[in-house]
């Protein structure tokens, strides 16, 4: 189902929205939130603008408690209905600024209007990691792609590499078999794959997959698109295609302009989510809590996110009492 339009334009004409609180992030964690927050009591806006974070980009997820299969945008529709029952206004749009007012409130501004919320929960998740090769920027939409789960069935018949060892590449690898692509080079640029074993079975059994270990791609060359790579090893594969699936970088922009410290890439959080910035807590795989990726899961962030807006009530009613 994906994103639905929600905005009320005639309650923000006049001057920003006022919510308790405001989280920004549409992933599982900042969705998570949003329920718990709701439920708490306190009235709520999610801001974003990739519904679903990771976790929307994934075709099938079998290890979510409770779901034998799911997608990850079905997945994302049932935690946004599910918070929106509870009262939580969803919008869907770029957040520009985040800044704290002199009363101790945040103004957020996005590309839907301004937002004045008494907390805030950054749940801002990541952005895919490029290969920084050359040839790269020049064929991003002409054979570079950085979802192969979204972008898979363009590639039927076709000869494609999947560079990356964790979850994401390997369930991409799968993805692209399915829709029956030529061949499938899944290539790590280690000597291990990362991924949960299943995976690793169910790829092996696949006859268009090839799994190469320790090769880096070192130049993309082509001329309207991909048409063949480099490799360190000095070889080279003629190629229609290539996903870069090695990861994300932490969305950390607007946690650094509040001031919020940053650890390892990573927004710095105590045990109960919260920030060095009072009012500032934060969720999900942008936070210094998950550092290996392996454990950056859908349900890590769940919980997460679980914390973040406990611990955000906690917060507003103590500014209500003033015995916070």
């Amino acid at each position: 189902m994906g994103p639905k339009e929600d905005i009320d334009e005639e309650e923000s004409k006049d001057g920003p929205l006022v919510r308790d609180l405001g989280i920004i992030g549409l992933g599982p964690a900042g969705l998570t939130a949003a329920l718990y927050a709701s439920r708490a009591g306190l009235s709520v806006v999610e801001l974003g603008l990739d519904y679903g974070g990771q976790m929307g980009l994934a075709m099938e997820i079998e290890n979510y408690p409770g779901y034998e299969m799911i997608s990850g945008v079905d997945l994302a529709d049932k935690m946004r209905d599910q918070a929106e029952k509870f009262g939580t206004k969803t919008v869907y749009g770029e957040v520009s600024t985040v800044e704290k007012l002199e009363d101790g409130n945040f103004l957020i501004q996005s590309d839907m209007g301004e937002f004045r919320v008494k907390a805030l929960i950054l749940a801002t998740g990541g952005r895919h990691r490029e290969l920084n090769v050359p040839g790269e920027k020049e064929f991003v939409g002409k054979g570079v792609s950085y979802c192969a789960t979204c972008d898979a069935a363009f590639f039927k018949e076709k000869t494609v590499i999947v560079v990356g060892s964790g979850d994401a590449a390997a369930t991409g690898t799968l993805a692209l078999s399915d829709v029956g692509a030529k061949m499938i080079y899944w290539i790590s640029r280690s000597d291990y794959l990362k991924c949960e074993r299943i995976y690793i079975e169910r790829v092996k059994k696949r006859s268009n997959v090839a799994i190469l270990y320790s090769k880096q791609i070192t130049e993309i060359k082509g001329t309207n698109t991909v048409e063949e790579v480099s490799f360190n090893d000095g070889s080279l594969l003629k190629v229609d295609g290539i996903f870069a699936e090695i990861g994300a970088i932490p969305n950390i922009e607007l946690a650094e302009s509040l001031g919020c410290k940053i650890e390892d890439g990573l927004i710095k959080i105590d045990d109960d989510c919260r920030t060095n910035i009072a009012g500032v807590f934060s969720a999900g795989d942008v936070t210094s809590k998950i550092v290996n990726p392996l454990m950056r899961q859908i349900t890590t962030s769940v919980g997460l996110g679980t914390i973040a807006a406990l611990s955000a009530a906690e917060y507003i009613q103590g500014l209500k009492t003033k015995q916070y």
